[in-house]
This record gives structure tokens, sequence and C-alpha cells, in this order.
């Protein structure tokens, strides 16, 4: 399944190589840029670890 941003960056390699992607690629792209510059948030990867030492009580 594909994401935002593997499409994205697709869209963004196909107009790089001259390759015409349209009214809706390009929206896309511009959409997608826009978000990026105003965007507040961060992306955070976390996991978690049970201690395997300690019983569950």
């Amino acid at each position: 399944m594909a994401t935002i941003k593997s499409v994205y960056e697709l869209l963004k390699k196909k107009k790089a190589s001259g390759e015409k992607i349209g009214i809706l690629g390009e929206s896309f792209i511009e959409a997608f840029e826009e978000e990026k510059e105003i965007s507040n948030t961060k992306e955070v990867h976390v996991s978690f670890i049970k201690n395997k030492d300690k019983k569950d009580k």
C-alpha cells in the first residue's frame, strides 16, 4: 500500500524527469508541500519493551 509521502516522491521524480503528471499531480505536490511548510507536528516512532524479569501480578 502506498503512502502519501511515497506518492509525492514518485510524482516529484516524474516531474523532474520531464514526464507530464497532469493537473491532479501538480495540485497534489502543491498541497503536500504547503502542508509540510505549515505543519507544526513531528513524526515519532515509539516501541514498548516489557521487562521480562518481572512476573505479572
